[in-house]
């Protein structure tokens, strides 16, 4: 471990690593006088570093090895010997025992008081890591809460009681409230209620996969009608579509529901989409961008003007890559405002603000009061039509950086796209900076990680015949026998200079524009792709699903 006289200042570590300048340590210190708070919490809250950045540096700092909370699943014989708010109080989360050492992932794991505790506690001898406090928080609380309450039994149970109870005098209140908190627990990013002519069947969407999870019975179709009561929708309308929401406290943090219903022969069915209130910002590394092409990407947010578009499915991530964006701009000496549907992310130094299409505050009439505002950066949630598409590449051109997102399948995708929404292909040319295209796929998970011998079919598809190893997983009680755990971006970047901008305003045919930027710095998602199945990051059954077999042999 490093000695104590040669451990440098918080401030001084994240500036010699380039994500703080002088600039961000004195504005942090001037608010330390006001809120007394610690340093580096002010550096998190302002957005100038992601609680990642500033735990992996002091991991490098202090010698000790960083673990990844989301990634583990602790033996529960072990979480047993210990008390919730023993480890709540100190930061501190017990995982697994090898012989006579036990692993302990803490917050701060330098304090000599967190190992006498749990020597005393256990006998053993502990092994620390690091972690940051939030997932280390959210993991006791989740942990221990699962331990205490088998939720898969209870919702077991639960169906048991309320298939007998034949006057319909309990509620359903219960057993919604446990398939919530199930869903958390399965990392679900949508919750899917469908009705069929024998049952009712509820999927849960797990890192972009639906995945069937249990069968109510049809005598318990009432559940559909007690959501609706939740989410403020009309419980007599059962003819047509219906949109609403609810939020609730899940395990010491806040969700917030979207409830969707559209009507089938079996019955109305709903999606839930799961919303968490707060969210951690990531940086680029983080969300999956290589080394090499993360200053190509901040380069285009440093532009002083024109527009960057991310685009994409929905769900793929390309808000959070405007807010990783965002975090590498001068924020301090910079106006940068927002509109989005919903803000995801609270950032204080940002003018953020959230559309209201009943007060008549949408997209595009925001940018037009925005102007008045003297912005340098504006961020628009989302191009959805031709009135956004104008007001947003008009304030582009008049010498602001506009950042938004788009919905096509492709980089170059872009360009068709804001003809088609009225643009003109001078304009267009005038001010498109770049695009990000990015998908998610899903990760290899670490904890049953295997290699494997690949076949012809597999080398076909990545273009690659000397691969004589790729990798999967085997599937354990990590990853709840899927082979993955979590997702990581799969992306193309379209820099827009001088060439392609002239091609643009020419109307040049697709075919054209795409082989000129292939000549010049384009980053093509194939090869992103077959870089991280080499890598052992992700599989080809994953490329293959999220990219398709067609268009990339």
């Amino acid at each position: 471990m490093t000695p104590e006289k040669t451990k440098k200042y918080l401030g001084e570590l994240l500036k010699e690593k380039g994500i703080l300048t002088e600039a961000h340590i004195k504005y942090a210190l001037q608010e330390q006088k006001i809120s007394k708070m610690k340093v580096g919490e002010i550096f998190e809250r302002l957005g100038f570093v992601t609680e990642y950045e500033v735990v992996t540096a002091l991991s490098e700092q202090e010698g000790i090895p960083y673990i990844d909370l989301d990634e583990i699943l602790p033996n529960e014989q072990l979480l047993k010997m210990f008390n919730k708010n023993l480890c709540l109080n100190n930061s501190f989360l017990p995982i697994r025992v090898h012989e006579k050492i036990i692993e302990i992932a803490a917050h701060n794991p330098s304090d000599p008081k967190i190992g006498q505790l749990v020597s005393r506690q256990t006998g053993l001898v502990p092994s620390f890591f690091m972690a940051e406090r939030t997932k280390v928080i959210n993991a006791i609380n989740k942990f221990f809460y699962f331990l205490e309450n088998p939720v898969e039994r209870l919702i077991e149970n639960e169906i048991n009681i309320l298939s007998q109870d034949r006057e319909m005098a309990r509620g359903m209140d219960t057993l919604v409230k446990n398939i919530l908190h199930l869903a958390i627990k399965m990392r679900t990013t949508d919750i899917h209620i469908q009705p069929m002519k024998q049952a009712i069947n509820i999927s849960f969407r797990i890192d972009g996969v639906l995945n069937s999870i249990m069968f109510l019975p049809v005598s318990l179709n009432r559940i559909v009608s007690t959501i609706k009561l939740k989410a403020d929708m009309d419980i007599a309308e059962q003819r047509l579509p219906q949109d609403g929401r609810f939020s609730a406290m899940i395990l010491n943090n806040s969700y917030d529901f979207r409830v969707s219903t559209i009507v089938s022969p079996q019955g109305e069915n709903m999606v839930l989409r799961i919303l968490p209130m707060e969210s951690a910002i990531m940086g680029m590394a983080q969300l999956g961008f290589l080394e090499e092409h993360i200053k190509i990407v901040e380069n285009m947010f440093n532009e002083p003007f024109g527009i960057i578009l991310l685009t994409g499915p929905t769900g793929s991530g390309k808000s959070t890559t405007l807010y990783a964006g965002i975090r590498r701009l001068d924020l301090l000496h910079k106006n940068v405002i927002t509109v989005e549907e919903p803000i995801e992310y609270d950032i204080p130094l940002l003018r953020q603000t959230q559309v209201n299409e009943k007060a008549g505050y949408t997209f595009a009439n925001a940018i037009r009061y925005f102007l008045r505002h003297d912005p340098d950066v504006i961020l628009v949630g989302e191009i959805r039509d031709k009135e956004t598409a104008s007001a947003t590449i008009s304030a582009s051109t008049t010498g602001h950086l506009v950042l938004s997102t788009l919905h096509t399948n492709s980089a170059v995708g872009a360009i068709p796209r804001l003809k088609d929404l009225g643009i003109r292909p001078f304009l267009i040319s005038d001010s498109l900076i770049g695009v990000v295209s990015q998908r998610l796929v899903r990760k290899i998970c670490k904890s049953c990680k295997e290699s494997y011998t690949p076949s012809e079919k597999e080398k076909k598809y990545l273009r690659d015949q000397s691969i004589t190893q790729l990798f999967r997983g085997k599937g354990c009680d990590v990853c709840g026998g899927s082979g993955y755990f979590g997702r990581t971006l799969v992306y193309e970047l379209l820099t827009v200079d001088r060439v392609l901008a002239l091609l643009i305003e020419q109307e040049s045919d697709l075919h054209r524009i795409m082989e000129t930027a292939r000549d010049g710095r384009f980053v093509d998602i194939s090869d992103i792709t077959a870089t991280k199945v080499k890598q052992g990051i992700t599989t080809t059954e994953e490329a293959v699903r999220v990219l398709g077999n067609i268009r990339q042999v």
